[in-house]
C-alpha cells in the first residue's frame, strides 16, 4: 500500500513539474499532464481501498481541490473520514474544517472542534492554533484556554505571531509579568506589532512603570521590523526627546498643552527655539 501511495505522489509531482515548466500550453503537453494525474489518482484509489490512511487522505484532498461535480465535498468528506478514523492527523484536521463550514456535511461546529482537537493531539500545530482562536469568540471567550492552545501550537512548531496572542491573553487576565515576557519573545522573533504593543505599555505605564526611554527603544525596534504604526509614531514624535522625557516624567501640563495645540513641526520649533 505504501508503495502505491508513493508512486501516486511521484506521478502527481511529475504532472506538477509539467505545469511549472509551461509544457501544458500545447494540447500534447496537457494530455500528458492529465495522464499522469489520472495514474496518480488510480494508485491512491487502490491503496485507499486497501486501507492506507495517507492514500485515503490524499484522495480526499484530490476530490476537495479538483472534483468537478456537486458531490466533490461529499466525496472528500468520505475519504477524510476513513483516514481520520485511523488516527491520521492531517485528515482529522481537514475533517474539522469540513464540519466547521458545512462542506459535504451539515455544519456542526462541535464536531469540527472535536476533530481539530484530535488533530492537535496528533501533532498538527495549525489545529491547535485554530482551537486557540475558537476561544477568542463571543461569550465563550476563555483566555486561559486560548493560552493553552496557543502555547501548544508553538510547541508543535507553529510559525507566526502566536507570541503576541499569548501576551495579549495574559494582559487581559491582568498578568502583566507574563504578558511582557511573551511580548518580548515575539519582538525577539521579529514580530513588529508585538514590539509595538510592548512600547505602548512602557509609554502608558500599563501594568509596568512608565519608562519613556524604553518605549522609544521598542517603537524603534518595531519600526525596524517593518510595523507601519511604529514608524508613524516616531515621525509624529520626532522632536527634542530629552526635553520630552523630562516633561513626561513629571506629567507636565505645559507639555500636554503644547502637544494638544501644536501639530508636527510646530512642536519641534517650540522646544528647539527654531
Amino acid at each position: 500500500m505504501e508503495e502505491l501511495y508513493q508512486k501516486g505522489m511521484e506521478l502527481w509531482e511529475t504532472a506538477e513539474q509539467l505545469i511549472k515548466q509551461h509544457k501544458i500550453d500545447s494540447s500534447e503537453g496537457r494530455s500528458e499532464m492529465v495522464s499522469y494525474q489520472k495514474q496518480a489518482v488510480e494508485c491512491w484509489q487502490t491503496a485507499a481501498e486497501q486501507g492506507d490512511a495517507k492514500a485515503q487522505h490524499q484522495l480526499g484532498c484530490y476530490f476537495y481541490n479538483y472534483g468537478k461535480n456537486s458531490n466533490k465535498n461529499k466525496k472528500a468528506f468520505e475519504w477524510y473520514s476513513k483516514a481520520a478514523e485511523q488516527g491520521y492527523a492531517p485528515a482529522q484536521y481537514e475533517l474539522g474544517f469540513l464540519y466547521s463550514y458545512g462542506l459535504g456535511i451539515p455544519m456542526n461546529y462541535k464536531m469540527g472542534g472535536y476533530w481539530y482537537k484530535k488533530a492537535a493531539e496528533g501533532g498538527m500545530a495549525s489545529a491547535a492554533h485554530i482551537l486557540g482562536n475558537r476561544y477568542c469568540e463571543g461569550k465563550s471567550r476563555n483566555y486561559k484556554k486560548e493560552i493553552y492552545w496557543y502555547t501548544k501550537a508553538l510547541e508543535l512548531g507553529m510559525q507566526g505571531a502566536v507570541e503576541h496572542q499569548i501576551g495579549w491573553c495574559y494582559e487581559k487576565l491582568g498578568d502583566f509579568e507574563h504578558a511582557i515576557e511573551w511580548y518580548m519573545k515575539g519582538a525577539e522573533k521579529g514580530i513588529g506589532d508585538t514590539a509595538y504593543h510592548l512600547a505602548e505599555l512602557y509609554e502608558t505605564g500599563t501594568g509596568i512603570l512608565k519608562d519613556f526611554t524604553k518605549a522609544i527603544e521598542w517603537y524603534r525596534v518595531s519600526a525596524k521590523l517593518g510595523y507601519p504604526d511604529a514608524d508613524l509614531w516616531l515621525k509624529e514624535k520626532d522632536f527634542n526627546y530629552e526635553k520630552r522625557i523630562i516633561l513626561f516624567m513629571y506629567n507636565s501640563p505645559e507639555y500636554n498643552m503644547c502637544h494638544a495645540c501644536l501639530p508636527g513641526d510646530a512642536i519641534r520649533s517650540h522646544w528647539l527655539g527654531v
